[in-house]
């Protein structure tokens, strides 16, 4: 049995490689995600998301959505893995299944941290209409959870994120 796995190690296998290099980290945390052990620290969803990850930076947009589906299968992530579905849909110029995909992300009632992630997919895609309309809804998702506890961190972040869009956009700060 391998040794247990931390948040570290996917960070240390996170870093930027050429497009093979990308391909053997995904081998390789696919591999983890296959040989479960007790005490990894990432979950099964959380090592497969990684994977997916690393095979679209590898290029491989067909097993970044098979694997990243997986992940989905597998349990929650954060932020929802349908967000990196989406990313990758809209790097391989699968406009019109990102917006269904992103659809339904929007009607799941996503938590704050899902659609601050979905404003940086949109923007990075070059969409600030979106990203702006994605941090709106985040906006919303803050005055929703307002009589539970704010996750502080994922609300500032979403806040930047939308000063960031709206300066972009020529919008005045808010």
């Amino acid at each position: 049995m391998r040794d247990p796995l931390t948040y570290d190690d996917l960070l240390e296998l996170a870093a930027h490689r050429d497009q093979a290099g990308h391909r053997e980290a995904a081998d390789t945390v696919l591999e983890w995600a296959t040989e479960v052990h007790p005490d990894d620290e990432p979950t099964t969803a959380e090592l497969l998301a990684e994977a997916g990850w690393q095979f679209d930076l590898a290029g491989d947009t067909d097993a970044a959505l098979e694997v990243l589906r997986r992940s989905q299968l597998a349990g929650p992530t954060t932020p929802d893995v349908r967000c990196s579905i989406v990313a990758v849909l809209l790097a391989a110029d699968r406009v019109q299944e990102a917006r269904d995909e992103a659809d339904d992300i929007r009607r799941s009632r996503p938590a704050v941290v899902d659609c601050d992630a979905m404003a940086q997919v949109w923007e990075t895609a070059g969409d600030l209409d979106q990203a702006l309309r994605w941090s709106s809804i985040g906006l919303n998702r803050i005055d929703l959870d307002a009589d539970d506890e704010i996750d502080v961190e994922a609300s500032t972040q979403l806040l930047q994120t939308r000063a960031r869009i709206r300066a972009a956009l020529g919008l005045p700060p808010e």
